[in-house]
């Protein structure tokens, strides 16, 4: 059976690292879902983060049913709340039988802030580091989503773990 994973957490964790690498352990496709929230520029929209979040979950789940209707396994990766991950993961599932994994990625914040340093400077989050991990901190997730700290971990162990989740 073909895969879904699905990732949240904040930049500099490992997201688009890890969806990367398991979708090319899985010979699949994976979905970075920061390209679609680069089209909305009036980001003072009133429902702008809660809408926007809807919308791209459901762009995503259309291209994920795709890949796995092709037969590839495919990962998903976002700054996504519990919103964002439940209509993602119930779209998916309405349209096709398919083991969805939902994870959290994290890691210390001096290392948060760390590997944000190391990006390319029109990519760094800077403070926004700090906003994005006390968001997803504040939410109520679901029991079905699995934490990973990523603070001492490789990618390789990081890929170890979520393929070894239930």
């Amino acid at each position: 059976m073909k895969e879904v994973l699905i990732i949240t957490g904040a930049c500099g964790v490992g997201k688009s690292t890890t969806a990367k690498e398991w979708a090319k352990l899985k010979n699949g496709a994976t979905i970075d879902c920061d390209f679609f929230t680069e089209w909305i520029y009036n980001k003072d929209f009133p429902k702008w983060k809660i809408e926007e979040e809807k919308l791209v979950a459901k762009i995503a789940s259309k291209i994920a049913i795709e890949y796995l209707n092709w037969g590839m396994s495919t990962s998903i990766e976002k700054v996504w709340s519990p919103v964002g991950i439940e209509l993602l993961k119930n779209e998916i599932q309405s349209q096709i039988k398919v083991d969805v994994k939902v994870i959290w990625l994290f890691c210390a914040i001096n290392e948060n802030h760390k590997r944000d340093q190391q990006r390319i400077l029109e990519d760094q989050m800077k403070e926004r580091v700090d906003i994005v991990n006390k968001e997803l901190e504040d939410y109520n997730w679901p029991v079905y989503l699995h934490k990973i700290d990523t603070t001492d971990l490789s990618i390789e162990q990081t890929i170890n773990i979520i393929e070894n989740l239930g």
